[in-house]
């Protein structure tokens, strides 16, 4: 298949991704200066700056300004190419071939070769959550010379540019990898992004400085894809777990930036002079996702008790504040502009207590009282515990006991992935480029859903080419999803941050929450 047939195609195949079409750079961006550092004020860090080691989407977003992958997120949630130059499908679908970008190396000095490419996606082949996406859609990939890579699929698929665009699927040289796993994260990040780690401190912050040898893509910037400026001489990211202290270090001008703040700062930045707020719509699902696999959790009659047991508005209330900042929406996709977006199998009266049902599928469980061990990261994330507190006291009025575990990170990462540990933990969903990505429906992924039905389910979307009969089954894996309550939606949140008056170019929408990159320092005084 030709490159100007495979451009022609893409469209149809890819459910509206497009190899070629690109969103215009926003106005002005172009005309900014670069110079000077962005402070960066963040809630947490993870222990390894390695994007593949873990699923929390959180703490990708070191590696979103170091590395790249082969594909890149647009502004509207579809893949453009990154380091791939150009791409094709064979003619039965069952093979899909990547030309390399010429001239690229990574930060190490190396040369970007196709070797490179393999290691480093059969490394996330082997990781949970979309990586396991990427192992069941692909039977080998392999180098077919120092430019070219080959994916041989198990059955003819649309979503690979999909699964391939994300943080866990950057690559990395080789060498950096002998001793890294899925599990096991490098000892640093030799990739090929705008910038470089120059230190990472896991209870401190990182570094990131402005790489002079960055090739960049020359169509326009486009949150993960096309041009990257890299405006800033250097990217600090400072960890203020505390929201408080975060707020206080923009006003008082130690910070630029002041990442996910809660909508209660929104007056006291918007009457300084010297700050702004800004409110991006549709930024994630709150959730809770339940352990399938055992204990108390794994009765789905519990659970479907426990979802009509649940009142959101207060939950939301609780946790994002006012009203403005929410919506109590039961789609699993958060962004109305995705084509993804549904609300197929939503019983009637989202967000709305039942107690009949509550007593009805009581009745047909068998919990005996024995409370549910529900994970929370607090210190991290005071939107973890806020919905489970409100949640829990909505239970307790049916008799649902509940006992939140508060931990650090780290413990709340380890605990969640292990099924003995852990009956509930609190989450968020992002809007994903396609249903095959969304970590949730993996069976590997902490919660461990691996209903037969959704299982040929995915398979089928997998696999399906015409878009309109994928979205089909995917509102039948929606509505499978509203009848086993796997996870909870509270409801969809906006995200709040503040920033310093003159930033330039500011993420304001939902797919630019990691482009720090086209983010420019406001002017030295």
């Amino acid at each position: 298949m030709n490159k100007k047939r495979t451009l022609t195609l893409l469209p149809a195949l890819l459910a509206g991704i497009s190899a070629a079409a690109m969103i215009a750079a926003p106005a002005g961006a172009q005309e900014l200066k670069r110079g000077g550092n962005l402070r960066i004020g963040i809630s947490q860090m993870a222990p390894s700056p390695d994007p593949v080691v873990t699923t929390f989407g959180v703490n990708w977003g070191t590696s979103y300004i170091v590395c790249e992958g082969l594909f890149g997120l647009d502004e509207k949630w579809t893949p453009q190419p990154m380091l791939a130059d150009s791409f094709k499908y064979s003619d039965d679908g069952l093979k899909f071939t990547v030309a390399l970008r010429s001239g690229l190396k990574f930060h190490s000095g190396a040369a970007l070769t196709a070797a490179d490419v393999v290691a480093s996606l059969n490394r996330f082949r082997e990781s949970a959550g979309i990586g396991a996406s990427l192992k069941a859609t692909t039977k080998s990939i392999k180098a077919v010379d120092d430019k070219t890579v080959e994916f041989e699929l198990a059955s003819p698929s649309p979503i690979l540019p999909g699964l391939l665009a994300g943080a866990q699927s950057a690559i990395m040289s080789a060498k950096s990898l002998e001793g890294a796993s899925a599990t096991v994260g490098t000892k640093g990040l030799d990739c090929t992004g705008p910038y470089t780690l120059t230190s990472y401190q896991p209870d401190q912050g990182a570094k990131l400085t402005r790489w002079p040898d960055y090739q960049s893509r020359k169509e326009p910037a486009s949150a993960m894809s096309g041009a990257k400026y890299a405006y800033a001489d250097e990217i600090n990211l400072r960890l203020m777990p505390e929201p408080s202290v975060r707020r206080d270090a923009l006003i008082t001008g130690q910070i630029d930036i002041a990442r996910e703040l809660p909508s209660d700062f929104f007056d006291a930045l918007k009457n300084n002079s010297g700050t702004e707020p800004v409110v991006v719509p549709n930024n994630q699902s709150l959730t809770v996702v339940f352990n399938t696999k055992e204990g108390v959790a794994a009765d789905v009659n519990l659970r479907r008790a426990i979802y009509h047991a649940l009142e959101m508005e207060p939950i939301m209330q609780a946790s994002v504040g006012k009203k403005d900042f929410y919506t109590l929406d039961p789609s699993w996709i958060p962004d109305p502009n995705s084509f993804w977006y549904t609300k197929a199998g939503v019983p009637d009266g989202f967000g709305k207590p039942n107690a009949a049902k509550v007593k009805e599928y009581l009745a047909k469980s068998n919990y005996k009282g024995q409370p549910i061990r529900w994970l929370v990261a607090s210190e991290q994330y005071q939107k973890h515990y806020l919905t489970a507190i409100t949640a829990s006291q909505q239970l307790e009025e049916f008799g649902i006991k509940v006992d939140i575990v508060q931990s650090p990170m780290a413990n709340y990462i380890q605990a969640r992935a292990n099924a003995t540990q852990m009956d509930a933990f609190s989450s968020f969903l992002p809007t994903y480029v396609d249903p095959t990505s969304i970590a949730y429906l993996n069976p590997t992924y902490p919660g461990f859903w691996d209903n037969p039905e959704k299982t040929g389910l995915m398979k089928q979307i997998a696999t399906t080419i015409d878009p309109k009969e994928r979205k089909a089954i995917f509102e039948k894996i929606h509505a499978l999803a509203y009848d086993q309550f796997p996870f909870i939606k509270y409801g969809t949140e906006s995200n709040m941050y503040g920033m310093r008056k003159g930033v330039g170019n500011p993420q304001r929408i939902p797919a630019r929450s990691d482009d720090f990159y086209n983010v420019a320092p406001p002017p030295a005084k």
